[in-house]
């Protein structure tokens, strides 16, 4: 764990949404870093909630639930407490990590089951292993773009899935100048990646100055996001745990390497 003061002299943009970007910016400063939060996407409401209502409403018919992000929980929560509806104690939860884990106890639900190291959707079906699904019905609560794999491989395993979109991600419609211009002035030691949506986010809105990024040295949280990045030409790539605590954990050996 990093103690205060070991990130002194490393200069971060935190590209993540709030609240978790500015929570993990305010971790950077605490440990002695300058962090630059910027939020290039922006988590916002569906157009409906005519499927998510639907769902919540018939959770009697549901023995599993999988919640595969904490903006997934907030929703969720946030829907189920408008409509009056309670989980009921036969159905099972199974949240993507600790995060999403903690944010669905904050709200007044609970975690079953999560993954024991990797906060993936192949980390889910691990965790899920010696469960029985053939013939569960299973709702999967995640975001507009969220990965198939989860649902497919339930799927074939003989659960009847619904796949439930409960929030988007948009990207931001401020201005990223003033970050370019720090970018191009100063620079950044690192630049902290959380998902695709956020790669694929700060590519656009540095158009043809995309080269800031691919000769950037990136912090990821998955091996997944990882390989994405040298798809798309970054090669400098550190692969940490997601979390703050591993976050900057990740961040300190950066400086120490």
């Amino acid at each position: 764990m990093g103690k205060s003061g070991q990130l002194s002299g490393l200069r971060v943009l935190v590209p993540r949404p709030s609240p978790q970007g500015e929570k993990l910016a305010e971790e950077i400063r605490r440990h002695g870093g300058e962090a630059v939060h910027f939020p290039v996407v922006e988590t916002v409401l569906p157009d409906s909630f005519e499927e998510l209502d639907r769902v919540l409403r018939d959770l009697e018919r549901f023995g599993l639930v999988i919640v595969v992000s904490a903006a997934a929980a907030r929703s969720v929560a946030s829907r189920m407490a408008t409509l009056g509806v309670r989980l009921p104690d036969a159905t099972l939860i199974c949240s993507v990590g600790p995060i999403t884990a903690q944010v669905l106890k904050e709200s007044g639900l609970r975690a079953d089951i999560e993954p024991e190291s990797e906060y993936t959707s192949e980390g889910l079906l691990e965790s899920l292993k010696d469960i029985d699904v053939s013939g569960m019905h299973i709702a999967i609560f995640r975001g507009q773009e969220g990965r198939e794999k989860l649902g497919e491989e339930l799927g074939k395993s003989g659960a009847a899935v619904s796949l439930v979109m409960c929030y988007r991600r948009k990207m931001t419609d401020r201005s990223f100048a003033t970050v370019i211009q720090a970018w191009e002035s100063r620079g950044f030691d690192v630049v902290i990646i959380t998902s695709h949506n956020i790669l694929d986010a700060l590519l656009q809105l540095l158009g043809a100055r995309h080269h800031l990024l691919k000769e950037s040295r990136v912090l990821v949280i998955s091996d997944r996001i990882a390989r994405y990045c040298q798809q798309l030409g970054i090669s400098e790539v550190t692969v940490c745990s997601p979390g703050n605590a591993s976050v900057i954990d990740g961040l300190h050996k950066i400086m120490s390497g």
